[in-house]
């Protein structure tokens, strides 16, 4: 049982680390670091950042098993897993905590939270011009219903406000409203995107897109970058169609060198986190905890 070697692209803490011991030797690495051996390593834990694909699999001769720790898997070549034989378990721990984060944004852009706090430290009093919303009553579209987008849906409707939900795999039932992307698009005050990075949704949200919503609308995007035009968003804010948006993803690794990306992070009607919206201490520890779940059970199957 204590054979294997493991490597860890991600952080799920110390005591995580010692806790592989048994299954044999883990060590850990911000991302792929091509001067450890590689063509050792059996398992193999990652998260978004890292590309697990054919490059990276012909060096790991000795690869048996990959565990991702996300909701998405773009940054997984599965076609090339499959045909190598090597398993893959997913690790999806943070749904409840990405859309605590979506309704955070939501809650700070409707109180100019952001606006008052940057205000006030540059010297300025802006209590009569910083005038919010309600969101109870408000319409939050919400643009794939997985488990972020239900949990999102869930603390909406707990908030008041009336949730429409646009997503192909799903119908109606008990606790969404099923409706046209273009009739999510039109009806919607708020709009979060909650689904993966796929061929069909690439730049899914565009200049035309944009075009159908409300005048003001506020976006959300927590799910992956490139859903979103970043460009046509980009312009949508500049000229008041999107009253505000709120981006933890982008469509490239190197944000700030892109000129795009850079003139959306400086927008100050764009809220910018770096990925980091839905980390929480418990998401990680819950993380940690379905990686050596998804270990043991790869070990067990070895075994027969």
């Amino acid at each position: 049982m204590n054979n294997h070697t493991i490597l860890i692209c991600d952080n799920f803490g110390e005591e995580f680390i010692n806790r592989l011991s048994k299954f044999g030797n883990a060590f850990q690495s911000s991302n792929i670091d091509y001067s450890l051996p590689l063509e050792k390593v059996t398992i193999l834990v990652v998260r978004s950042k890292t590309k697990v694909n054919k490059e990276l699999v012909d060096i790991m001769k000795s690869l048996e098993c990959v565990i991702t720790a996300t909701h998405g898997v773009d940054h997984i070549d599965l076609d090339c897993l499959n045909e190598h034989g090597i398993a893959f378990h997913n690790v999806p721990a943070q749904s409840y905590d990405v859309a605590q984060g979506v309704i955070a944004y939501i809650l700070g852009y409707s109180t100019n939270l952001v606006e008052g706090d940057r205000s006030m430290k540059r010297g300025q009093w802006k209590k009569t011009s910083l005038i919010g919303c309600r969101i109870t009553g408000k319409t939050l579209g919400l643009i794939g219903c997985g488990k972020i987008g239900r949990e999102v849906a869930r603390i909406g409707s707990a908030l008041g406000m009336n949730v429409v939900v646009s997503d192909p795999c799903i119908s109606d039932d008990d606790s969404v409203t099923v409706v046209s992307l273009d009739m999510l698009l039109m009806s919607s005050d708020f709009i979060s995107v909650n689904c993966p990075l796929t061929n069909c949704t690439r730049n899914l949200i565009g200049k035309e897109e944009i075009a159908k919503m409300k005048e003001g609308v506020f976006l959300v995007n927590t799910a992956r970058g490139g859903i979103i035009n970043e460009e046509a968003l980009l312009d949508a804010t500049l000229s008041g169609k999107v009253g505000g948006a709120a981006l933890d993803v982008f469509s490239t690794k190197k944000p700030f060198e892109d000129e795009v990306v850079k003139n959306l992070i400086n927008n100050e009607r764009v809220i910018v986190t770096p990925h980091s919206i839905g980390q929480t201490c418990e998401a990680i520890i819950e993380k940690g905890e379905g990686v050596i779940k998804a270990i043991e059970e790869h070990v067990s199957r070895k075994k027969y």
